[in-house]
């Protein structure tokens, strides 16, 4: 059980690597269930454990998505703010040289 636990988990994080927080969410008992190889007479009667097991599951993709989405949008603001840099003139004074001036638009 843990083993299937752990390779579902894998599983949602490989989807979430290529994914967007937005679909990530799409996760359902039925389709679960199949995944853990139950058969479909136990999927569909929803056992107790069985929707523990799914909750538990839950909440261990809700929290990977978080942390996901959270590293991704600090990435972002990241990437921005050191292109912004490179297209920002330094401080001081600008020398002037006519042969390497930018020509005005």
């Amino acid at each position: 059980m843990r083993g299937a636990l752990l390779t579902s988990l894998a599983l949602a994080a490989a989807v979430f690597a290529v994914a967007s927080p937005a679909h990530a969410r799409n996760l359902y008992f039925d389709m679960w269930c199949q995944e853990q190889g139950y058969s479909q007479q136990r999927c569909d009667a929803r056992s107790p454990a069985d929707v523990e097991a799914f909750e538990a599951y839950w909440r261990a993709v809700e929290k990977y998505e978080e942390q996901y989405y959270y590293e991704r949008q600090e990435y972002a603001r990241f990437r921005d703010e050191l292109n912004g840099q490179d297209q920002a003139e330094p401080a001081g004074i600008q020398p002037y040289e006519p042969d390497h001036a930018a020509r005005p638009r």
